[in-house]
This record gives C-alpha cells, sequence and structure tokens, in this order.
C-alpha cells in the first residue's frame, strides 16, 4: 500500500460567482521513503497540491489516503493530529516564530505532542547539532542567517519524526551555497528514509530528486514514476522515530503551562500595549473595589451608628392616630410598667422622663433636654461615661442636685479645653430667666446642678436629639424639682432577646391594650426598622457597584479589541502553529490564557491602587475606616479573570477559526 495516494482530487476555488480549478482530477501514488520533486509554472497548482498532501488544505472532490487512512474526510483536528504525527514542513519563508530562540523554534512541534520541556529540549539541542547549529541554539531568527533559519525550519520538520517532509521553494530565498547544502541535507534525510516531497519552479533543483512529477493547469502532465528497486532503508525505522505521543492529561498539562508562557512573552513583545489594555482593566478593578470599600465603609458606619441607637428595644409612647375624635390617650402607670416587666423576653423597662430646659454656665447658655435617669439610662440610651462618675445609690436617695452631661452640651456650654468636671449649670425651664437661685425650676427659678460626668455614644451610637445636648439628673431629683408626676407618656421596653422582638411587641401591644381598654398607644419594633435600613444600604452598595462595573465593562471591551488586532497581527503564528500539530483548540486556548493572563495583571494593578487609595483615604481622616479585605481582592481577582475569559472568547474564536493555509499565506 503506498503512504500517500490521490485518487481524482480536485481544488477548486471560489471568487464571487466564478469557479477556479487549482486542481483537477490529480490521480496519483507515493511510496514511503520516496525523494519526489513537483514542478510546474506558476499557477499550475504545485502549492496547492502540497497544501493537499500536508493536509493544510482538504480536496474539493476525490479521495486522498495517508497510511490508508482517508484524510478528505477527517475534521480540523484529526488533520492537526496528521500533520504532527506524519509531516514536517520546510518553507521557503522559513516561517520561525521571532520570538522564539533556534531551540524553541525547532522543539515547537513536540509542544503538541504533550512532551515535557526537559525532553523536547534536549532533542531539539540534538538535532541543531547534528545540522551544524551546537553554537546557534539560543538566537532568534533574526539574529541567524537564511541558510541557519531553513536548517532551523528542518530541525522543526524532524522534531516528531518527520517521516512524510513537504519542502516548499526551500532554496528559493538562499544563496547558490546555502541553497547547495539545503540540498544535499534533504538527500540525507531521504537516505534514511524520510520521504521528501519538494515542490519547485527550478529544474536543477528538481534534478535532485529521484521522481519528478510536473503539473500543468491543475493536472499531471508528467510523472516520471516510483524508481524502479525502491524500498526503504534498514534504519529508517529508528530515524522516524521522533518522539512518542503523550496521554491527554500529559498534553493538557503541557499545553497550559506553554499557552502561559506563550502569553506573557506575547504581551511582554508589547509593552505599551499590554500597559494600555491592562490600564483599562486596572481602572475598573480599582473603581469597583473602591467603591465597594467605601460603601461598605460607610454602610458599616451607619449601620453601626442605627444600630447603636435602635437595637435592643421597643419604644412604646403614649396616643395613636387611629383613635376617634375627642378621644384622650392616657399616660401609662407605674404598675402597667411592672406588668409589661414581667412578660418574657423584657430585661427591662426604661422610663423615658424629659424636658427641655435652658442651661446656663457663666455667660453661656444652650437649650437642652433634661433627662430622668436611673442605672439602666446608660445603657438604654447607648451612651458611655468618658469623664468623671455617673450617678450612685446616694444621688438618687437624696435627689442629689449632680449632673451628667454629653459631650454636645460641653461644647454648647463651656470653652474649648475648658474642664466641665465641678462645674455648676443653672437649669431653667425654657423661656425663663435664671435670677433666683436655690428656688425650685418649676416655680420659674434657676436649678442649680454640679457636672459629675460627660458621656458620648456608646460604639458610635446616634441620637435623635436636635437640642444643645443631653443632661441627664437622678431620677429622684427630676420627679422631686423638675416633673413630680409618677407616671409617664413613653417608656423603652429593654430586650434580652430569648424571645423575637416582633413577639415581644405583640406581647407589651396585647397587655396594654387589655390595661388601658383601648389601644391609646403607639409602638415600633426598632429591629425591623434597623433591618430596612440594612435593606436600603445594600442597594446602594449595589448601585454604586454597578456604577463601577461600567468602567470595568468598557476595560474588557478594549481587551476584546487588543486581542483581535493581536490575532490579526498574528495570523501567520497560527498558521505555523497550526501547521506543525496545533489543534483548534490548542490555539483557542493560547489566546484565551493570553486574555486572562492580561485582564489578571490588570486586576493585580486595579487592587494594589485600591489598596493604596484606602491606605491613603485612612492617612487624611479618621471618621471612616475603610478596609479592602482580603474576600474583596479575592473577588477581583476573580472578575478580573472572568473578564478576561468573556472578552477573550470571541478572539481566540476567531483565532481558532483560521484556515492554515489562509493564516500561512497572509503577510
Amino acid at each position: 500500500m503506498a503512504l500517500i495516494e490521490l485518487v481524482g482530487v480536485a481544488r477548486h476555488y471560489q471568487h464571487g460567482d466564478i469557479d477556479v480549478p487549482a486542481l483537477d482530477g490529480i490521480s496519483l501514488a507515493i511510496e514511503a521513503g520516496e525523494y519526489v520533486a513537483i514542478v510546474g509554472q506558476s499557477g499550475s497548482g504545485k502549492s496547492t497540491l502540497m497544501n493537499v498532501l500536508g493536509c493544510l488544505d482538504n480536496p474539493t472532490h476525490g479521495s486522498f489516503h495517508i497510511g490508508g487512512q482517508d484524510a478528505s474526510q477527517l475534521r480540523a483536528d484529526e488533520l492537526a493530529a496528521l500533520r504532527r504525527e506524519r509531516f514536517g514542513f520546510i518553507f521557503q519563508r522559513y516561517h520561525l516564530l521571532p520570538h522564539l530562540d533556534a531551540r524553541a523554534n525547532a522543539a515547537l512541534p513536540a509542544v503538541y505532542a504533550g512532551l515535557g520541556a526537559n525532553a523536547r529540549s534536549k532533542r531539539a539541542e540534538a538535532l541543531l547539532t547534528r545540522l551544524g547549529l551546537a553554537d546557534r541554539l539560543h538566537h532568534r531568527p533574526n539574529a541567524l542567517s537564511g541558510g541557519q533559519q531553513q536548517r532551523v525550519s528542518i530541525a522543526r520538520a524532524l522534531m516528531n519524526g518527520g517521516q512524510i517532509i513537504l519542502a516548499d521553494e526551500p532554496t528559493g530565498a538562499l544563496d547558490s551555497a546555502s541553497g547547495a547544502e539545503m540540498l544535499r541535507l534533504l538527500g540525507e534525510l531521504n537516505d534514511k528514509g524520510h520521504t521528501i516531497i519538494l515542490v519547485t519552479h527550478d529544474p536543477s533543483v528538481a534534478a535532485h530528486a529521484r521522481r519528478v512529477i510536473e503539473l500543468k493547469d491543475g493536472r499531471v502532465l508528467k510523472d516520471s514514476g516510483t524508481p524502479a528497486h525502491h524500498s526503504l532503508p534498514a534504519d529508517a525505522p529508528q530515524e522516524l522515530a521522533g518522539t512518542a505521543q503523550t496521554g491527554g492529561l500529559r498534553r493538557l498539562q503541557v499545553q497550559w503551562r506553554e499557552a502561559v508562557l506563550t502569553a506573557w512573552q506575547a504581551l511582554r513583545g508589547n509593552r505599551l500595549r499590554t500597559a494600555l489594555s491592562m490600564l483599562g482593566i486596572s481602572i475598573g478593578i480599582a473603581s469597583v473595589v473602591s467603591i465597594l470599600a467605601l460603601t461598605d465603609a460607610a454602610r458599616g458606619s451607619i449601620e453601626k451608628d442605627v444600630r447603636g441607637f435602635l437595637s435592643g428595644r421597643i419604644p412604646v409612647w403614649r396616643g395613636n392616630p387611629a383613635l376617634p375624635p375627642g378621644a384622650v390617650a392616657r399616660s401609662f402607670r407605674p404598675a402597667e410598667l411592672d406588668a409589661i416587666r414581667a412578660l418574657p423576653g423584657v430585661k427591662d423597662v426604661n422610663v423615658v422622663r424629659e424636658l427641655q430646659l435652658t442651661a446656663r454656665h457663666r455667660a453661656r447658655d444652650a437649650g437642652v433636654t433634661a433627662i430622668g435617669s436611673d442605672a439602666q439610662s446608660l445603657a438604654a440610651r447607648k451612651l458611655k461615661l468618658v469623664e468623671g462618675r455617673y450617678f450612685n445609690a446616694l444621688d438618687q436617695a437624696g435627689s442629689a442636685q449632680v449632673v451628667v452631661i454629653d459631650d454636645k452640651a460641653r461644647k454648647s456650654l463651656f470653652k474649648s479645653g475648658q474642664p466641665a468636671l465641678g462645674q455648676t449649670l443653672l437649669l431653667t425651664p425654657s423661656g425663663l430667666a435664671a435670677e433666683v437661685p436655690g428656688q425650685p425650676a418649676a416655680a420659674g427659678a434657676a436649678l442649680p446642678m454640679t457636672v459629675i460626668g460627660v458621656v458620648e455614644p456608646d460604639g458610635g451610637g446616634i441620637s435623635l436629639n436636635f437640642s444643645g445636648g443631653q443632661v441627664l439628673l437622678p431620677l429622684s431629683t427630676f420627679a422631686r424639682k423638675l416633673d413630680p408626676r409618677l407616671d409617664t407618656d413613653s417608656f423603652n421596653v429593654m430586650l434580652d432577646f430569648s424571645v423575637p422582638p416582633a413577639r415581644v411587641r405583640e406581647q407589651v401591644i396585647h397587655r396594654l391594650k387589655a390595661l388601658h381598654g383601648v389601644e391609646d398607644f403607639d409602638s415600633w419594633n426598632a429591629e425591623e426598622e434597623f433591618q430596612k435600613i440594612q435593606n436600603v444600604t445594600a442597594a446602594m452598595a449595589a448601585l454604586f457597584a454597578g456604577v463601577g462595573a461600567i468602567a470595568l465593562l468598557v476595560g474588557g471591551v478594549g481587551v476584546m479589541n487588543i486581542m483581535l488586532v493581536s490575532v490579526t497581527e498574528r495570523t501567520r503564528e497560527i498558521g505555523i502553529r497550526m501547521a506543525v500539530g496545533a489543534r483548534q483548540g490548542d490555539v483557542r486556548l493560547q489566546f484565551l490564557i493570553e486574555a486572562v493572563v492580561l485582564c489578571c495583571l490588570g486586576g493585580l494593578v486595579g487592587v494594589g491602587l485600591s489598596w493604596l487609595g484606602a491606605q491613603g483615604i485612612n492617612a487624611v481622616q479618621t471618621q471612616l475606616k475603610v478596609q479592602v479585605s482580603w474576600t474583596a481582592l479575592a473577588v477581583a481577582f476573580a472578575v478580573s479573570s472572568a473578564v478576561g475569559l468573556l472578552f477573550g472568547t470571541l478572539p481566540a474564536r476567531r483565532a481558532a477559526a483560521l484556515s492554515p493555509v489562509e493564516a500561512l499565506a497572509r503577510e
């Protein structure tokens, strides 16, 4: 059985409505180990026949067998396997990859055979040494002469065994001495058992072959036939062994490693374009991460303040908009408050005793809220003591005229740096002059009070007091000298969270309604309101993140555009890789990984910019603590990878869909 057999092979091209036959019914057989020259004038079909023979192109009609296998019916990846396992190509223009040295160029076919880096490097070195290039292993093509480049292409053709070597005008770009050396090398390879198919228009070059096939107008005009007594040399199997084909997993590992290295080399080769492409992704990632960090910090600060004020209690107050006209709502009696304290889930009941007063210290006065306070008041109002002391049992028992003020009241009544502890304040019902110290405030006189402590919000808790500050008095002092009523108009139910807050509120409403006979009061669940605030802040954070994602989208479009340009610029490289055995999936993987590497590098830069920005914000202010979490960094890196996959898919698919013949023909 012939190694190569063509039966009625035709190849037609369509130019608009015109059908152009490049090959027209060619039938021939080539035995293993032959040295064949295909000659003819320009346009005779030589190159088209070589493309069909080399599985770079499929015939329009007819059958084409390689080693008994019908190659005309094979898919693109199956043709790639044939090229990888049986063929080696020597092109007129060498077709070496400019960013690889001689050894890497020679080793390229073994990459797609799945051979490990060390093994293929050793084989490439051995082949180059055999061809006289031992001192040029690490030289790139632009540092090699034409003859040296052609010898590198021969080494590449032999890398996987090179059972069939297709040489397209191998001496066309060489001087006479280098051309003669090339023909000598081809003769030696044929003597060792390689099947040589030489395409040339030069009769003197064709004369070195043992069989000459002349084409004209896509048909075989003359064929000298297989020489009599043709046979393979005894050492041919060893010579043609090449590299062993590895398993799928090993091949995949090699492919991923080489794809990453190739992507890195391609990005390094176009540093400015790479930097500009990364800039778009960097800005996008930095925008998303920074906005998320800022909104998270702001959201955390807001929620912390709101939680500090709202959580852990259910406010209840007299009055209800649903009461009929003329109905009067009752205040809450001490016995009713005791009934509420007995409910499950209630930690305590904090009575709200407040009056709006005027506080004066020397020449300064301010409208303040006077609050009757007991031992639970600081916790109920989310306040903490920062200076002095709080009320003790003696203060409560003796109705002591002492006060604890908040930071807002201190700033309103005292100069900056002036100590407040031990100072005397005069409290007067709002609108009345403070003229008669020592008289009851209810009678219009000022009530002198000594400052014993200063408080501020605990953990950033906020207050809904919009006056000049808060002044806390012992509850007994408030009741005796400001408001002697036993009943109260409002109170806070303090929760122990052993029962859900919503259930506690239902019980409070039920108990008070039973006691009053009517629902003449109102309340609200602070925990529910806090959940609503959380939902609002979460929606705002998502909105801002979406705005930042627009920048990332723009960066992704830029990457896709750059990758499309890269495919156009590297079309010949794609053709070379396909010619030496790269499958469509290999090409697709290479460009996808390149896009992902580009986006990941941009993502790393963006993450770095975000972190630096957060440090800068924290350095210039202390109110808002901005932190870029490791989770956010991991998500940003994952998102940048996803952007590379998403926007690199179209360029990668376009690269993989290229025809090897068309790709190699591109300038």
